[in-house]
């Protein structure tokens, strides 16, 4: 009786002690913390940055850490707790302005966690096997579990394209650790080029939009000294350097422009005519994939993503079948492995994704998925069955810019509906 009395006295001081504190006077006593005051949205009343020390392997601390930057808004400790799972940089949190999508519908509090091995939250000289499906869901599961006692509402996770396969990801390995999920054109892939978006390109959209395609990606092609030319110049004006030859550039280029055309939703009626010069056919072309993500230092940003793609979340390939006797590369086999780090070996990992699968078909509860009809990756979406809760919209029309704001009224109501029932809110 004795212990018990201590305990619920050591608790009662606690609780008292605790809420005698400011925020940020309980977010600096969390070990590994610093806090950055910053700008905070009219929508919050305090914002910080976190820059919180990682374990580089959660399995092994010896192994070193890094620092993750964490961007923090609030208003109602109570208030549910919306955090993103980036999939890539979170500089754009940094902006004062910035409120995310679900934290303006349920009028809540946000956090935005940068990405391991990217901008900010990139570990100094350390090798690649630490970037792992695994070490970054041990990260956001590391960072709910600092701030739960200090945010006790409802937990949400979300995140866009690659931070929407981060959200599923981290579901997957601490399923209990949010109340609900909402992922936005996420795919789950099943291979390290899946060849399902191959046979997505050539269905999605009317026949003559296709064709209108292969027609502009031709007559670029039939253009390549001029075009090459053009590529050359742009890169010297911005002290690009190309990763590969111009010749083979230009090939990656409009090869991946059908796949950036549809995610993208471009207007068909933005195509050149065959016939146009080749400035006109190079700015469209500079314009909807662009040739910085060719070049160093443009690829630097995406390089980790890369990595990622051919270690364990996978990518896509290229269909190469109207274009060949064009192209710069004979018989070669073209693939975006080219853009993986200098130096990094990864080895394809199959089982990461085959446990995502499971999970999102069996176990994935509370998790809301959206995608666009004519964005190609929505051929690797997530499959859920009725062995769970969860719910999918695909919004007819729409592509990679698909959010819950933009769906159609009747979409919109269906999604709203879905997230006050699953987590017994009114909004």
């Amino acid at each position: 009786m004795k212990k018990i009395a201590l305990f619920v006295l050591f608790f009662l001081v606690y609780t008292q002690l605790a809420s005698s504190q400011t925020i940020r006077q309980q977010l600096e006593a969390i070990p590994g913390v610093k806090v950055v005051q910053k700008k905070a949205a009219k929508q919050f009343t305090e914002s910080y940055t976190l820059l919180v020390t990682q374990p580089l392997d959660h399995s092994n601390p010896d192994k070193g850490t890094f620092t993750q930057r964490v961007f923090l808004s609030f208003n109602d400790p109570s208030a549910p707790m919306v955090m993103t799972t980036e999939g890539y940089q979170a500089e754009y949190a940094n902006n004062g302005l910035f409120v995310e999508e679900l934290a303006q519908i349920l009028k809540c509090n946000q956090v935005v966690v940068e990405h391991r091995y990217f901008a900010g939250s990139k570990p100094q000289n350390a090798e690649w096997d630490y970037l792992t499906v695994e070490n970054a869901a041990n990260d956001h599961h590391r960072i709910i579990e600092m701030l739960k006692p200090i945010f006790n509402g409802k937990w949400i996770t979300t995140g866009i394209s690659k931070g929407g396969q981060t959200s599923i990801y981290h579901r997957t390995f601490f399923p209990n650790d949010v109340d609900a999920t909402v992922a936005y054109v996420a795919p789950i892939n099943i291979a390290q080029e899946d060849p399902r978006q191959i046979y997505f390109l050539k269905a999605v959209g009317p026949d003559s939009t296709r064709n209108r395609i292969i027609d502009y990606q031709r007559s670029v092609l039939k253009n390549r000294t001029a075009i090459t030319q053009l590529m050359t110049k742009l890169a010297a004006k911005n002290n690009y350097t190309f990763v590969m030859s111009v010749d083979s550039t230009l090939d990656y280029l409009i090869l991946e422009y059908p796949f950036s055309f549809w995610q993208w939703g471009v207007k068909s009626s933005l195509i050149p005519k065959t016939g146009s010069s080749p400035e006109t056919l190079w700015n469209h072309l500079n314009e909807i994939v662009g040739l910085t993500a060719y070049t160093q230092p443009g690829m630097l940003p995406t390089e980790a993503f890369f990595y990622q793609a051919y270690s364990e979340i996978g990518y896509y390939g290229y269909d190469t079948t109207n274009l060949s006797k064009y192209l710069s590369v004979k018989g070669g086999y073209i693939s975006n492995k080219i853009l993986i780090p200098k130096g990094a070996k990864p080895v394809f990992n199959p089982l990461t994704l085959q446990k995502v699968r499971d999970f999102i078909a069996l176990k994935g509860e509370n998790i809301l998925y959206l995608y666009g009809e004519i964005d190609p990756w929505s051929a690797s979406a997530a499959m859920p069955t009725t062995a769970t809760n969860s719910k999918r919209i695909v919004s007819p029309g729409n592509s990679h810019i698909t959010r819950i704001n933009n769906l159609s009224d009747e979409q919109k109501a269906e999604a709203l509906d879905w997230l006050k029932k699953t987590l017994n809110l009114s909004f």
